[in-house]
């Protein structure tokens, strides 16, 4: 059997051009059916496919990027049972993330392993790969490594935001991201959440971390008051025109730290000479990953070196087989 996979990251293409990659999904799914996996973050889309040989699998990808032709330019292709190992290894370890080592890919393979249907070649693989990527993220401390995109987020404010007064801070969606937040408890955050669907599960939230929690409908008098607003949310579209977001900053003394870290975004990137906020997304955060990634270098480095003596024991007890 042979293993190849296709993948577009945000090593290789911008945020906006994986959101146009992600409008694709379901073209995408379609054209490879039963006979491969699709997996997607905000970070990628990755196709696992297997074929009986590999002029099979080559074929098969130029076919897909004849019908995908705009893919072509940003997809790196890994070729063969090793390489395909070796990233699956290395993206459970999370050594292919933004924020390196961090704990929630390897929460979203487990759950993608397990409820997606993989071809049983690709599910063998990946077993193998989530049990010795649990083992290696032990091994070198990354299974300790609690850092997540609310310490990005926190850490960049602390650098905007250097007063020691209260922060008003505002959380769209009670997804991942805004569970993340609520459980940092930033000493100096007051957190209200806005729930886009789940009131519900913004009370929660609220209630854990000592905020309030809204409905959407009550942003516009929210924002006036506060100094970040963090958007993650699941819609499909925009949930806050660049207008509208000028309109309701307009006249502020002191800018809004806006966090986009959505995927796909969650609000218009389009914003002009933008005066009264300070919009980011999660390519913009790219110098504060790179510095976490920095502080951690040893773990990743040690990570990195049992993962290629893994892949030679692996190679050695096939061959002798």
């Amino acid at each position: 059997m042979y293993f190849y996979l296709i993948g577009v990251d945000y090593k290789t293409a911008k945020l906006s051009t994986r959101e146009e990659v992600y409008q694709k999904y379901k073209d995408i799914a379609c054209f490879w059916g039963e006979h491969a996996a699709l997996f997607s973050t905000c970070n990628r889309m990755e196709v696992y496919a297997a074929a009986p040989d590999p002029d099979s699998g080559i074929s098969r990808i130029n076919q897909f990027f004849r019908q995908f032709p705009d893919i072509r330019k940003y997809a790196y292709i890994k070729y063969g049972e090793r390489e395909v190992f070796r990233h699956a290894l290395r993206l459970a370890s999370g050594l292919e993330s933004q924020l390196q080592g961090e704990l929630q890919i390897f929460a979203q393979i487990k759950a993608w392993h397990v409820e997606k249907p993989l071809p049983f070649g690709l599910l063998e693989l990946w077993s193998r790969a989530l049990l010795l990527a649990e083992f290696i993220r032990f091994a070198c401390g990354l299974k300790e490594n609690n850092l997540n995109l609310a310490d990005v987020v926190f850490y960049d404010l602390d650098k905007r935001i250097p007063s020691k007064a209260p922060v008003q801070i505002i959380v769209i969606g009670t997804g991942k991201i805004a569970q993340l937040i609520a459980r940092l408890r930033h000493k100096q955050a007051n957190l209200s959440f806005v729930a886009h669907k789940n009131y519900r599960q913004a009370k929660e939230l609220a209630g854990y971390s000592g905020g309030e929690a809204f409905n959407l409908d009550e942003l516009p008098r929210l924002i006036p008051k506060a100094d970040v607003l963090i958007s993650a949310t699941k819609s499909p579209h925009y949930i806050l025109k660049a207008r509208d977001l000028r309109r309701l900053t307009g006249g502020r003394r002191n800018p809004l730290y806006v966090y986009d870290l959505a995927f796909p975004r969650d609000i218009e990137p389009d914003t002009g000479d933008a005066k009264g906020f300070f919009l980011q997304d999660l390519d913009d955060l790219n110098e504060v990953f790179q510095h976490f990634n920095h502080l951690n270098q040893g773990r990743l480095s040690l990570a990195s070196d049992l993962i290629e003596e893994a892949l030679e024991k692996h190679a050695k007890a096939r061959y002798a087989y």
